[in-house]
């Protein structure tokens, strides 16, 4: 998460500390599709609201919609102003012009219908008023093809950090999540918010409101007991056999009043940032508070489900001098037993998800090493935290945000992880500069100020939440099968369910040849449908960064031939 807390639990600040790991033609006869021309590589970023540099504008400008996240061939985006009439423009993710006009407002108020645009991310420009005191505002909108409830379940992938309540974060963002497809949310559960007096709980109404809308949606919460509590340990991470044993009660209580069956088991322990405890940061300790919520948890329902240890980086390596990093240490002594899933935070901006499937401190080695100390059998990777800021400092644009977002699903799934929470849903805040504000697929909306008076009233999209959309849509239901004897740096995976889905791109620009023995649809990240002949069984994919779905009786994906 994002957030310090003090001696008690209580977030207070916004501070995390990072691993940055380093990133890591030929004309052919047959029928040619580029899919760098389905979805071109731009920097995409977006100012949402452009602060006049007059004076002070003349007239007020708003967008009004609940909501900027259309299902095609459903919506219009609700605008208002105190001036007559009010001039647009649509443009697209390539900054091309869709199209525009000028609109007479009534009451106020006026409308731009988008039922009839095509699936994709677009940006509105508004403009009121005339030289020297106009008003402008630009935001996004995204139009997305819906996500089949079948999508959204249980056993699916698609998850979301979220932070209900905070600034900019209303109970709508959920609403707007189950949109794009996403099934999970990881919130927290900061543990003296809920004892206030030893051995008897309250239930704070926001965090109840956050669970009540959820089950409304059929999105399934995993808590994280988290935090510490002035009544135990003074007021540090649970650390001696009293604290651990009521984190422990705590948790189970909390998963027992909103009949929830996911709790992770604190945050990022092996990091200064979230733990104080007296024992320190080690395995050993950790693995003292993990049994103790284990055991509480199970007592109260056998079913429910442990995940840890939430480590902030994988930790599944050996250093020089023949000690034992995180992963191994917790593993080898037996941590295994304590938990249902075992949870990383493997940041690795501003490079793509790729290194995961590699070997040593990836999620194909800790998967290794599960399997050796289990018998040979997996058990659950979950990805509790990962994500992409697209703040300036870091070279990340909103575009390569949306990329490597359907990159890492199928990246991860391929090699063992079954769940995703992304980092975060919303924008923690709206400094461009600030890392920790810009990790969202939406905005945080716009509030007005006598210097401009532009405000925009929802979570406007940014990419990210098309491609989530796009993702859910494409892979929902679908399980890993395989890749594709293509080379680095391009990538071919297989994922099957009704029918075979292949989501294909490379780091660097590579053409591939598809061999099909029919018509081929392709979907690009932005949910655009074509549909290709091959040409004596085959075509010629230009594959880039933004990955494609290809769909229909392919035979096979490899290196491009004469």
């Amino acid at each position: 998460m994002t957030h310090t807390t003090t001696g008690t639990g209580d977030p207070v600040g916004s501070r995390r500390p990072r691993r940055n790991r380093p990133g890591f033609r030929r004309r052919s006869p047959f029928a040619r599709v580029s899919a760098l021309a389905l979805a071109p590589a731009l920097a995409l970023t977006l100012i949402v609201a452009i602060s006049p540099s007059a004076p002070a504008a003349a007239h007020s400008l708003s967008v009004t919609s609940p909501s900027l996240i259309f299902q095609r061939g459903q919506g219009a985006v609700e605008f208002g102003s105190s001036a007559a009439s009010v001039s647009w423009t649509i443009t697209d993710e390539q900054g091309t012009r869709v199209r525009g006009g000028t609109s007479w407002l009534s009451g106020g108020k006026a409308t731009i219908p988008v039922a009839d645009l095509a699936p994709g991310y677009f940006e509105l420009a508004l403009h009121a008023g005339a030289a020297p005191d106009p008003t402008d505002l630009r935001t996004s909108f995204a139009v997305i093809e819906p996500v089949p409830d079948s999508s959204v379940g249980p056993a699916s992938p698609f998850g979301a950090a979220v932070h209900i309540g905070r600034a900019g974060w209303g109970l709508n963002v959920l609403d707007e999540a189950r949109k794009t497809g996403i099934a999970h949310i990881r919130e927290d559960a900061w543990w003296n918010r809920f004892e206030t007096t030893k051995g008897s709980y309250t239930f704070p109404a926001d965090f109840s409101d956050t669970m009540a809308h959820a089950r409304e949606l059929g999105i399934t919460p995993m808590i994280i007991a988290n935090g510490a509590n002035s009544l135990y340990d003074n007021g540090r991470t649970p650390s001696s056999p009293e604290g651990v044993a009521a984190f422990g009660k705590f948790a189970a209580a909390v998963l027992k009043h909103y009949d929830l069956s996911n709790v992770e088991v604190l945050n990022e322990y092996n990091a200064g940032t979230f733990n104080n405890s007296a024992c320190g940061r080690t395995a050993a300790c950790y693995l003292e508070v993990l049994k103790g919520v284990h055991q509480a948890v199970k007592a109260a329902d056998p079913g429910a489900r442990v995940v840890g240890p939430a480590t902030i980086g994988i930790g599944n390596c050996t250093p020089a001098d023949g000690s034992k990093c995180f992963a191994p240490d917790l593993i080898d002594r037996g941590g295994l037993k304590a938990m249902d899933a075992y949870s990383v935070h493997p940041y690795h901006f501003p490079g793509g998800p790729e290194w995961l499937g590699g070997t040593g401190d990836t999620i194909a080695g800790l998967r290794q090493r599960i399997r050796a100390a289990n018998g040979g059998q997996d058990k659950p990777i979950i990805l509790s935290e990962m994500g992409w800021p697209t703040d300036t400092g870091h070279g990340t644009t909103e575009r390569q945000q949306a990329d490597n977002l359907i990159r890492l699903y199928a990246t991860g799934l391929a090699n063992g992880v079954t769940r995703v929470y992304w980092y975060d849903l919303v924008d923690d805040g709206s400094d461009p500069a600030s890392t920790e504000q810009n990790f969202g697929m939406l905005r945080q909306p716009v509030t007005p100020t006598a210097a401009n008076p532009v405000s925009v009233t929802a979570n406007a999209p940014k990419p990210a939440a098309v491609a989530q959309a796009v993702v859910a849509r494409m892979l929902g239901g679908k399980t890993y099968a395989g890749d594709d004897s293509v080379a680095a740096p391009a990538h071919s995976v297989r994922f099957t369910g009704s029918g075979t889905t292949r989501v294909v791109w490379a780091t660097t620009a590579r053409d591939l040849t598809v061999s099909a023995t029919g018509p081929v649809t392709l979907v690009d990240s932005w949910g655009r449908r074509s549909v290709r002949q091959p040409t004596d069984g085959r075509l010629t994919l230009e594959a880039g960064p933004s990955p494609v779905f290809i769909e229909g009786p392919v035979t096979g994906v490899g290196a491009a031939t004469p």
